[in-house]
């Protein structure tokens, strides 16, 4: 067996591998913009007054991770009101 089909060999789980990491990757960030999107508009469609929601904007823009988790976890406001 020579060098080439040697590597040939290795390399083809090797890709697939590759290719499934990139995958998940990026079904992990699609889904993390959507979830971001989401978070925003329902933010902006909440019935809150202006500072506060601009309030909750800037903390879901400026740290997406704790401020989605925060918005959701506190029970979003439209949803504790009966809205």
């Amino acid at each position: 067996m020579t060098a080439s089909a040697a590597n040939a060999l290795l390399a083809a789980p090797d890709l697939a591998q590759t290719l499934g990491g990139i995958a998940f990757w990026a079904a992990f960030l699609a889904s993390h913009v959507i979830l971001f999107a989401v978070t925003l508009v329902s933010v902006s469609k909440a019935k809150l007054s202006p500072r506060c929601r601009k309030r909750w904007i800037w903390l879901v823009v400026l740290a997406p991770g704790i401020g989605i988790i925060l918005w959701y976890a506190s029970g979003r406001p439209a949803v504790r009101n009966g809205a």
